[in-house]
């Protein structure tokens, strides 16, 4: 077997990072059905302007001149250590993984300012395998859920179309039990404290299966913070609101990237365990897809991706009956790194 050679590159140098985002991406991509990765823009962004506290790595593993895989390794204050490793197809099963890891292991253990927990992320049975083989164990599994978005949207407007139902932003939605309010962008000042709260219960609620659940900073001053990462990413965040009288109640969000549309991104969506049952999921599920033609980069839009636990049947069943279909089941893996003292 020809040696690997592996090296880390500098977060300014641009071209060598756009090269080795191309490769993670074929290997992150390849034979998976619309499955999404950051943009060139994004990337270049995200690693000149690192979380705060944070640090991004990008390891590179080359075959004389050829590039033929690579390593992202996340580091955040007080929260899992992330690695994304990705070896191109023509060259798996030789040993250059493995070679990759233990440099990513190395890395580690020769800093100081990592967490002790190390998670990882695959979506086939040959990376679990290689995962659990260099010691992690499988901590949660989530189905990647992909909606065709503009035959949703074509649905949805001749559902509504004679009902009087706006199809453009502001949607607010009035019922005698909850009402539904939708912005693009920065979250309203007068509903600040009330996202914030809700993110907060989702850091507490969100389900992690046996993953370490990380240490949450949800703050109003994190929120803006937040945002001012994603516009400089080129995102666009749409929103929607949930509110039973005075009291926010459930809150559901979507990414666009001006950058690479094709693929418009689901984060989270929550609804308080006290007010489940009532149809309030739905209602913000869709209050913000009829907000995506009002996000102009959405006209090239193709999918809307999404993440759901394996065994949360509520929501798998919702996202069913609004068109979502699996693509692939993501697992995703934890152990304590080999750098950890305790």
């Amino acid at each position: 077997m020809s040696e690997i050679q592996i090296t880390r590159i500098a977060a300014d140098d641009e071209s060598a990072l756009l090269t080795w985002n191309d490769v993670m991406r074929t290997a992150y991509t390849e034979g998976r059905t619309a499955a999404w990765w950051r943009s060139a823009e994004t990337t270049l962004t995200q690693f000149a302007h690192p979380r705060p506290g944070g640090q991004d790595i990008a390891l590179v593993g080359r075959l004389g001149e050829e590039i033929i895989g690579g390593v992202e390794i996340s580091l955040s204050p007080e929260t899992p250590t992330d690695i994304e490793l990705g070896v191109l197809s023509a060259h798996r099963r030789q040993g250059f993984g493995t070679a990759l890891a233990e440099a990513a292991a190395q890395f580690l253990d020769d800093g100081d300012d990592s967490s002790e927990i190390v998670q990882t992320e695959t979506y086939c049975p040959a990376g679990v395998a290689f995962a659990q083989a260099h010691g992690m164990s499988i901590g949660n599994e989530e189905h990647r859920l992909l909606l065709d978005l503009p035959a949703y949207l074509d649905a949805d407007a001749n559902r509504y179309k004679d009902s009087g139902a706006s199809t453009v932003v502001p949607v607010i939605r009035e019922d005698p039990d909850f009402s539904v309010t939708s912005w693009i962008g920065a979250c309203p000042e007068e509903v600040l404290e009330s996202w914030t709260q809700l993110r907060v219960q989702m850091d507490e609620d969100v389900p992690v299966g046996k993953l370490t659940r990380s240490a949450t900073h949800a703050s109003t001053a994190a929120i803006r913070c937040h945002e001012e990462r994603m516009e400089e990413q080129g995102w666009t965040l749409v929103s929607s609101m949930a509110h039973v009288g005075e009291l926010a109640v459930g809150y559901t969000e979507i990414m666009v990237s001006s950058h690479d549309p094709q693929i418009v991104i689901q984060e989270d969506t929550l609804v308080d365990r006290a007010y489940r049952g009532r149809g309030i999921g739905r209602a913000l599920k869709v209050a913000n897809l009829r907000q995506l033609p009002a996000v102009a980069a959405t006209v090239s839009a193709k999918w809307v991706q999404t993440y759901t636990a394996t065994d949360n049947e509520p929501m798998l069943a919702l996202n069913r009956d609004l068109g979502f279909f699996i693509a692939d089941t993501m697992t995703a893996l934890e152990k304590k790194s080999d750098h950890s003292r305790a």
